[in-house]
């Protein structure tokens, strides 16, 4: 009995130490290094208007928060590499299908003037 008695003596101690310590460390002075303060100005420059370079993606840095980036820019960055994978994918099907109606204008099914510009729709930036 006096066995277990000095065990949950330990315990309890070993709990208050912990919660001690714990304690101390959210005030800011802790014993380790986590992931620091949270920013307070952003420096976080959003992707540039126009066509997009590897350059960019490069340069392209997230603020730090408490538990991470800053959800609302890493959101933005996506949503507008989204975008562009959809518009050229778009690019792409639309040149499939010119270059498809070029073939059949070459065997004489179809007039070549009918095919258009492929540019017209999706000129060069």
């Amino acid at each position: 009995m006096k066995w277990f008695i000095l065990l949950v003596g330990i315990v309890v101690l070993c709990f208050f130490v912990a919660l001690i310590l714990g304690w101390a460390g959210g005030l800011g002075g802790g014993l380790g290094g986590g992931l620091g303060r949270p920013t307070s100005s952003l420096s976080h420059e959003p992707l540039p208007d126009g066509a997009l370079h590897d350059e960019d993606l490069d340069e392209l840095r997230f603020d730090v928060t408490f538990r991470g980036y800053r959800m609302s820019q890493v959101d933005g960055v996506l949503e507008r590499l989204r975008r562009e994978l959809r518009e050229k994918d778009e690019h792409i099907a639309f040149l499939g299908g010119v270059a498809g109606a070029a073939t059949t204008d070459e065997a004489g099914d179809r007039p070549a003037d009918e095919a258009g510009d492929v540019n017209a729709e999706f000129p060069r930036a």
